[in-house]
């Protein structure tokens, strides 16, 4: 036996010693076969009894790090806790049957009876509880909190179990968030879920991408995909396992049986029949039973442009004499489907639309025909008038003919331009001086708006002319273009200088570990 700084208790111990130095070793065979470790802390019958070069470890019961050979910077505390690791290192292994069978698995917290037990190479993972993540072979990067949670997880990666049984039969899902007692208990294969709240995605086996928030929500999805239940009880019953559905609300969307892409918003808004799809229920109790259907509230009024609708739809414009109703497919041009009828719709003196009737024609007659002339489909002015359209019209510059009071409503406008200077391609030119954004930022705080763009007193007084409003607009967005351009080049510039600075700072930490190695 060589080797400086040792203390050593215990038939056997550290019999084997060599180099290792500064080592302490206590307990029956305790560093038995440590030849050349360093800084090691063995306590315990057969604690790191076959480690060999392995140092800087910490190993506290019977048979902890049994069989380490050349682990480093471990920690393991308890009845044979990590009992067969190898070369696994920065471990920290607390309980009985922690880590247990881990060999190489590196970067591992696992505190409770049984903890990782099963795991064997997998590394980054976190396990706090009794037989939290046991059962845990291969699987990297997850973070399990609570007795039992995934516990039968062999090579599931990335997932975070929080709360009693949380997650506990997950064997390969990947990339799930649970969080309470017994949240995704049954998943297994399920991946990118998120539930939350106690039995939230209970029964959820193979189903991914939901988000499940409140006790019990989604508790009776199996294989149900992209789901979003949201409230206590949201979304849980019985063969409810539908995809891409939204259900807000205690209780919403309950009844909704092989549902798809139905959305369900209020207290119990649900489903009407099984098999819906694309179907919608708003308010409390609201209850769809068609697909491809909205239904707003149950015996519910409502409202648009007000607070306080008094029929089933009440509609308030703002503006006298309109009734803000528009049917885009129906116009006055429309054939009439039903003619010589003596009833129609109109509104009483509240705005209510009426079913009225008439028992005689009448016809309004007007001599303004004699100011035009139909010239093949245009209506032309004989004596070249102007035309005001509404009340109100103060007014009337002679460069126009036509005056509205309230607003064109038109589904195309098309404004001629009369040669290309007066557009704005300039901005593209050689030679274009374009301004910095400094100057641009000193302009907008003395006159509060872009460089050449009219100020809002100016649009007052003289409107706006579309087609050079158009152009300068597309001016200003041919600069932003030219300042994102400019702004990509120096982003490249600083990504750049960032790799050679991540390249240099990842040598000297490697030049680092190699001096502390030493």
């Amino acid at each position: 036996m060589s080797g400086n700084g040792n203390l050593i208790l215990g038939k056997g111990a550290g019999e084997q010693n060599m180099a290792g130095a500064q080592n302490s070793f206590a307990g029956g065979l305790a560093g038995r076969k440590n030849s050349s470790g360093n800084y090691n802390s063995f306590f315990g019958y057969e604690s790191g009894a076959n480690n060999t070069t392995g140092s800087n470890n910490a190993f506290l019961g019977n048979g902890a790090g049994f069989n380490n050979l050349d682990g480093y910077d471990n920690f393991f505390g308890g009845y044979r806790s990590g009992y067969f690791n190898g070369s696994g290192h920065h471990n920290v292994f607390l309980g009985s049957g922690a880590g247990y069978s881990n060999s190489s698995g590196a970067d591992n917290t696992f505190i409770g009876a049984d903890a990782g037990g099963g795991n064997t190479t997998a590394s980054g993972n976190v396990f706090i509880g009794s037989l939290t993540g046991s059962s845990v072979t291969t699987g990297n990067q997850n973070t399990f909190v609570g007795t039992q949670a995934g516990q039968n997880s062999t090579s599931a990666t990335a997932n975070s179990f929080f709360g009693f049984r949380a997650g506990a039969n997950n064997t390969t899902g990947q990339f799930n968030t649970f969080l309470g007692v017994q949240a995704g208990l049954r998943n297994t294969t399920g991946n990118s879920n998120y539930f939350f709240g106690t039995n939230s995605g209970l029964s959820n086996i193979t189903g991914s991408g939901n988000y499940f928030l409140g006790d019990n929500a989604g508790g009776g999805n199996t294989g149900g995909s992209y789901n979003i239940y949201i409230g206590a009880n949201a979304g849980n019953g019985q063969n409810v396992n539908g995809d891409n559905n939204l259900a807000i609300g205690f209780e919403a969307g309950r009844a909704n049986v092989a549902g798809i892409n139905n959305t369900f918003l209020g207290f119990r808004a649900d489903a009407g029949a099984a098999g819906l799809q694309n179907a919608t229920a708003i308010g409390n109790n609201a209850r769809v039973n068609v697909s491809n259907a909205v239904v707003l509230g149950n015996a519910a009024n409502v409202g648009i442009g007000n607070s306080a609708p008094s029929t089933r739809l009440h509609i308030t414009t703002g503006v006298a004499n309109q009734s803000g109703v528009r049917l885009e497919n129906l116009t006055s041009a429309s054939p009439a489907n039903a003619t010589n009828q003596t009833k129609f719709l109109t509104v009483d003196g509240s705005g209510n639309v009426i079913l009225g009737s008439t028992t005689s024609s009448g016809r309004i007659a007007a001599g303004a025909e004699s100011l035009w002339q139909l010239n093949g489909r245009f209506l032309t002015s004989k004596e070249d008038n102007a035309v005001i359209i509404g009340s109100g019209v103060s007014k009337t510059p002679s460069d126009y003919n036509l005056f509205v009071s309230k607003g064109i409503l038109t589904e195309k406008v098309k404004v001629a331009i009369r040669n290309t200077s007066e557009w704005s391609d300039k901005v593209f030119e050689k030679g274009y001086q374009l301004r910095t954004l400094e100057e641009v930022e000193q302009y907008v705080d003395q006159h509060q708006h872009l460089p050449g763009v009219p100020s809002a007193e100016e649009v007052v007084k003289q409107g706006v002319d579309v087609g050079k409003m158009d152009a300068k607009l597309l001016e200003k967005i041919e600069e932003l273009t030219l300042y994102m351009i400019d702004l990509k080049k120096q982003n490249q510039q600083l990504q750049q200088r960032s790799e050679r600075l991540e390249k240099e700072n990842l040598e000297i930490r490697q030049e680092i570990r190699r001096l502390q190695q030493k």
